[in-house]
């Protein structure tokens, strides 16, 4: 028998199979047999079939699938892409344009159906196939857990929050975009000045680290009716809303900057700041004065802080529902104290935006008939004030004149 009765007649073409591909159907038989696959295992291995059938149709080149992949070293990537440090960051944001940007995206989705021999493929699952990809230069330091804790690591936190659509928005998944390959601090700089792309590119490397670090996580009825969030939110919402304004531009460059790849979650913690991006110190003493360490409450609060409020307030209103005092007397206090507190945040509401330097439209009230809304729902409270005034006197004891009094009388 000759060498090509063994590998193929010339009429029969052998399919050629990679050396990835080879070690990969091994692995998946040994899973098949033993162990069964766990959706990160199977999502991972889908990643690395989609790539090279991607890279097959000339979709990638074999530079991009490299980089991709993680054979080609992180100290490598600014001489092939241009980025100022050899960050993972700037290999999860490579490969995100690399996988997400215009018809690349559709192509890869094609590509995951006919692996999956699925009819769609929606894009939390190819968000969380994109996540098990960017984790590779960090998954053995943020898998590591903190000594004498049930939670779990930062690593599968984050793997549940690309499960929920991670930093895929609107803006990324899809869409024409390119990256900016600048350090944190230009980015920002362009950003606030209304490059899209930079906001894009700062988007992505922020939220990246607020994943990574289960500082935002996937979306659970849970964390709202706990108090651990001000209202439910995904992570491409947070992230959007982070991205419309000043405050939250400056918070996503604060994550990027603190961000330590070499370190779990619970060795460092990365600082709450101000709208101006000064750091939030608390403290009295030289000895107690300290950056005060963001939460995902706080930046549920940085993101949109209308919503944060309106949720607050739904937030008290369950707990005093749950709460509910017996008696008339205490059910009347309660809702005083409800009612000062809401007119108080109101009333610091009206101020600020009487204030506001925004040059309409929009107006800082907002249209007309979000204006009249909010006005006849002052007036109404207004209306029931005035028409139940307590009496002056009321609660008070009359008595003589305390000067005509004759102490002999007693």
């Amino acid at each position: 028998m000759t060498t090509q009765t063994l590998i193929g007649s010339a009429s029969t073409p052998t399919p050629s199979f990679s050396f990835v591909t080879m070690v990969e159907n091994l692995v998946a038989g040994e899973h098949l047999e033993k162990n069964p696959w766990t959706q990160d295992a199977m999502w991972h291995n889908i990643a690395n079939q989609t790539i090279e059938a991607l890279v097959a149709r000339g979709v990638l080149t074999t530079v991009q699938s490299q980089i991709i992949t993680g054979v080609t070293p992180l100290a490598d990537l600014p001489d092939l892409i241009g980025c100022p440090d050899a960050s993972p960051i700037w290999r999860a944001i490579y490969t995100t344009h690399c996988l997400t940007s215009g018809a690349t995206f559709r192509a890869a989705k094609a590509e995951v159906r006919n692996i999956m021999a699925r009819r769609a493929v929606t894009t939390k699952q190819f968000s969380f196939m994109l996540g098990v990809v960017v984790d590779r230069d960090v998954r053995r330091t943020k898998s590591r857990k903190e000594r004498g804790s049930h939670k779990p690591s930062s690593l599968q936190t984050a793997r549940n929050a690309f499960g929920d659509g991670g930093y895929l928005t609107d803006a990324v998944a899809g869409a024409d975009w390119t990256p900016v390959y600048e350090t944190p601090a230009e980015l920002l700089k362009q950003a606030l000045a209304g490059n899209p792309a930079a906001t894009i590119t700062l988007m992505i490397g922020g939220g990246y680290a607020l994943i990574m670090d289960g500082y935002l996580t996937r979306d659970r009825e849970s964390k709202f009716y706990e108090g651990t969030t001000p209202y439910r939110g995904t992570p491409p919402v947070i992230l959007n809303d982070l991205t419309s304004h000043h405050h939250g531009l400056r918070t996503l460059a604060a994550a990027w900057n603190r961000w330590n790849p070499e370190l779990p979650t619970h060795e460092y913690d990365i600082p709450d700041i101000k709208e101006d991006g000064a750091l939030v110190i608390t403290g009295e003493t030289v000895d107690t004065l300290q950056p005060q360490r963001l939460t995902e409450g706080r930046l549920f609060e940085i993101a949109n802080p209308g919503k944060a409020m309106a949720g607050f307030l739904k937030q008290q209103e369950t707990r005093h529902a749950r709460n509910r005092p017996d008696s008339p007397e205490d059910r009347d206090r309660a809702n005083r104290e409800r009612l000062a507190l809401a007119l108080e945040i109101a009333r610091e509401a009206a101020v600020e935006l009487r204030a506001s330097t925004v040059s309409p439209p929009p107006h800082p009230f907002g249209t007309h008939d979000e204006w009249k809304r909010t006005k006849d729902a002052a007036h109404e409270v207004y209306i029931t004030l005035e028409k139940n005034e307590p009496d002056t006197q009321a609660g008070f004891i009359d008595s003589a004149d305390p000067d005509g009094d004759d102490d002999n009388q007693y």
